[in-house]
């Protein structure tokens, strides 16, 4: 597993996180480029916030604990939509069934993200129990089209993803397959949908990654690892080779699209619902999928069948020469409470952001408790 790179910046008040983004050179590295058909040089532009900064860009449903098999992906997914059939109806497809479980705090292979900086500062400062817990929080940034461009598995095109995209409804597909074999006629399945965007030669390559290409057992494993992706073991017609899989040459070879779909990618989804709304929410979802036991491929090279474990965003950019897709800020222990009375100033609240009425009682009754002496100003 590769240890979290060193911070960007440290920012001690909301001022300065805007200030590291409006000024400096903090983004010189990650602004998406601007473009009349892919956004403006904002578009794109991604944030998120930990409560602790050791915490990693890993959604709920793929954090191996050691010593224990991995979660049960498949019938998780089934038993929540049978107890919840109004929710995720018959017929619903799989990513928006995923985000139907992520809003009600189902594990899932999605991860949050927000369009906007004062968001994830909320949600890396939230937690006044946590202000004197000794660790710092984090804001991550990502450039999200960029992230696409070097993860998709069906075009070479720093664009963001929607529901309708294969790439999305292959990975999102995970969730209700065991296998290589099972994965391929149902992604196949879903692709026959008349929402469905893309050409079918790109779908036709897609199906072959998944359906037809054996994948080094080297990628198989049972708990996080790091993934070096400047030599990454690949079946080449010489034999399982380290390949730099971001070459340009042949980037479109099944072995390298097979890699690419344990990878995430950075989805903008039908904002459906008040509380993705209020908080600008996007996502990230994370391909590939741990096993219990890696001992059945034990003196074998190659699996037609097993399904590879996740890449993490960390590892994609670390392979990148010149460009980077992460960032991240760091927000001392010590100024969580400062900065989050500073947000409730300008109305980054839990009421704000969070719709519901449960959420918004919560709030009324922090408001209108009367503050301990100790609180009070002089």
């Amino acid at each position: 597993m590769r240890e979290i790179p060193a911070e960007s910046k440290t920012i001690e008040s909301v001022a300065q996180a805007i200030d590291a983004l409006a000024r400096g050179k903090l983004l010189d590295a990650l602004a998406p480029g601007a473009s009349a058909r892919r956004g403006d040089a904002r578009f794109g532009l991604w944030f998120r916030g930990h409560e602790r900064a050791s915490y990693r860009l890993v959604p709920s449903l793929l954090r191996p604990t050691p010593g224990r098999a991995p979660m049960d992906e498949v019938s998780l997914t089934r038993h929540f939509r049978a107890l919840n059939p109004d929710a995720t109806p018959a017929g619903t497809p799989d990513f928006a069934a995923l985000v139907t479980m992520q809003h009600y705090l189902a594990p899932t292979r999605l991860l949050d993200w927000t369009e906007n900086l004062l968001v994830a500062l909320f949600f890396a400062v939230r937690e006044p129990h946590l202000d004197d817990c000794g660790e710092d929080a984090a804001i991550w940034i990502l450039n999200a089209r960029r992230l696409n461009y070097y993860s998709s598995a069906t075009r070479r095109s720093a664009e963001l993803l929607y529901a309708s995209d294969a790439d999305v409804v292959a990975r999102a597909a995970l969730c209700r397959v065991r296998n290589r074999d099972e994965w391929r006629d149902c992604v196949a399945r879903s692709l026959q949908a008349p929402d469905i965007d893309g050409e079918h030669y790109r779908h036709a390559r897609l199906l072959g990654a998944i359906g037809d290409t054996p994948i080094p057992v080297s990628q198989i494993a049972s708990e996080a690892q790091t993934v070096d992706l400047r030599a990454v073991p690949l079946n080449t017609p010489r034999g399982i080779r380290p390949v730099k899989l971001f070459d340009d040459n042949n980037w479109a070879s099944a072995e390298r699209l097979a890699l690419q779909l344990s990878m995430p990618v950075a989805v903008f989804p039908p904002r459906a619902n008040p509380r993705i709304r209020n908080q600008a929410g996007t996502f990230t979802l994370h391909g590939g999928r741990y096993v219990a036991d890696t001992s059945a491929w034990a003196g074998k090279t190659l699996s037609p069948s097993a399904i590879g474990a996740p890449v993490d965003l960390l590892d994609i950019d670390a392979a990148l020469s010149r460009t980077r897709i992460l960032k991240w800020l760091r927000v001392p222990c010590a100024k969580r409470a400062a900065m989050r009375r500073e947000l409730a100033l300008i109305g980054i609240t839990e009421a704000a952001l969070f719709p519901e009425l449960d959420y918004q009682s919560r709030h009324l009754a922090e408001r209108w408790t009367p503050p301990r002496e100790s609180d009070s100003d002089d």
